[in-house]
């Protein structure tokens, strides 16, 4: 796949599905800065139960590596959450990363 730069873009996405017997919820806000060097930093509030950063990381890292070829440039900042006390789970947040960092590539190249 051909390599894109992001630029400077901030993408939220809410992903909630009905997966068997209950739902899987977790909603992100990521600001993306191509222009500076590699680095992950968390700005969220997270409830006092449960927070899911490791897996909002990983998956936002997977896609970079996919698009990018490597992780030397691109500074990302979880800058919020959106949280379900009932639904939101390690799956949401990491299907609703993975989501948001493919569509900072579309938003980064002007669709």
């Amino acid at each position: 796949m051909e390599a894109r730069s992001l630029g400077q873009v901030s993408v939220t996405f809410e992903f909630s599905r009905h997966v068997g017997p209950r739902y899987i919820h977790g909603g992100v806000t990521l600001q993306f800065d191509s222009l500076r060097p590699h680095s992950f930093e968390s700005r969220a509030n997270w409830p006092t139960t449960d927070q899911y950063e490791a897996d909002i990381r990983g998956e936002v890292e997977r896609v970079l590596l996919e698009r990018l070829g490597s992780l030397d440039h691109c500074q990302v900042t979880l800058k919020g959450i959106t949280w379900d006390a009932v639904n939101s789970c390690a799956a949401g947040f990491a299907q609703a990363a993975r989501a948001a960092t493919l569509m900072a590539f579309e938003v980064g190249r002007g669709l």
